[in-house]
């Protein structure tokens, strides 16, 4: 079985970055409390809380664990209490998008089955993407999209 999850670097980097948004939000929030505010305190607070409530809520509403194996894929998505399998006979198509930047290379999968939902796994963000890939090719190579 194959299992795809996001790596934990990228959870580490997207933590910090809420962690500090809305700790710098709290302290200007705080100084703002104690004395006269300026208006970009105001701007700063009304930026960047949203920011960081908001992109907490994506990322652990948004994780999830992808086996694939078994001609299954399953998804699990661990803070809904929700898992969603198919089978790859359910697979409509899937398309593997590679684009060249200055710093690498950006690799993308979207896996479309049949009741139209997506699923996007990237390699920069997902553990085991080449082994889905190779299984894809493996076993589905006739839905590929090229």
């Amino acid at each position: 079985m194959i299992v795809a999850k996001p790596k934990k670097g990228t959870l580490f980097s997207l933590g910090l970055f809420i962690v500090l948004a809305v700790g710098l939000a709290t302290y200007i929030t705080l100084t703002m409390l104690q004395g006269r505010p300026v208006w970009y305190q105001y701007a700063l607070v009304a930026l960047l809380y949203p920011i960081g409530i908001g992109l907490a809520i994506k990322v652990v509403w948004g994780y999830k664990v992808v086996t694939v194996g078994k001609n299954r894929i399953s998804i699990k998505y661990p803070i809904r209490f929700q898992t969603v399998n198919y089978t790859l006979k359910e697979l409509a198509s899937w398309k593997e998008s590679v684009v060249k930047t200055a710093t690498g290379t950006f690799k993308e999968v979207a896996i479309k089955f049949v009741n139209g939902k997506i699923l996007n796994l990237s390699y920069q963000e997902h553990t085991d993407y080449p082994q889905v890939i190779q299984y894809l090719k493996k076993k589905c190579a006739r839905k590929a999209i090229k």
